[in-house]
């Protein structure tokens, strides 16, 4: 397992204004593909995934951004689930907006 480079929870908003979601979202070294790994796993029950757009984009914002990284091209990013019946995805963007997700094993992720 690789060392984390940097580590953050984040809030982003869900259906219910009163229930804000929760991820930790960890970022690891490059791989030697140049892409950054980059884990957001729930802490709340909200299902992640289902709140994609708003939590890559507050990532961008907060994290990113200072940096100069686009993440939807340069990150390779997996979402964890906090329901362990529900598979992890990794998350590929094709554009802006668009994106694909794949399942993936939870020994594929770097947690």
């Amino acid at each position: 397992m690789k060392k984390a480079m940097f580590e953050r929870d984040i809030l982003y908003p869900t259906q219910n204004p009163l229930e804000p979601g929760s991820v930790n979202v960890t970022v690891y070294p490059p791989e030697n593909t140049g892409g950054l790994p980059i884990v957001v796993k729930a802490k709340t029950n909200h299902n992640p995934v289902d709140y994609l757009i708003d939590i890559i984009s507050i990532m961008q914002t907060d994290i990113f951004d200072r940096i100069r990284i686009d993440i939807r091209s340069q990150g390779i990013i997996y979402f964890v689930p906090y329901d362990k019946n529900i598979s992890s995805v990794r998350v590929k963007f094709a554009e802006k907006d668009n994106y694909s997700i794949e399942e993936v094993l939870d020994a594929d992720i770097l947690i």
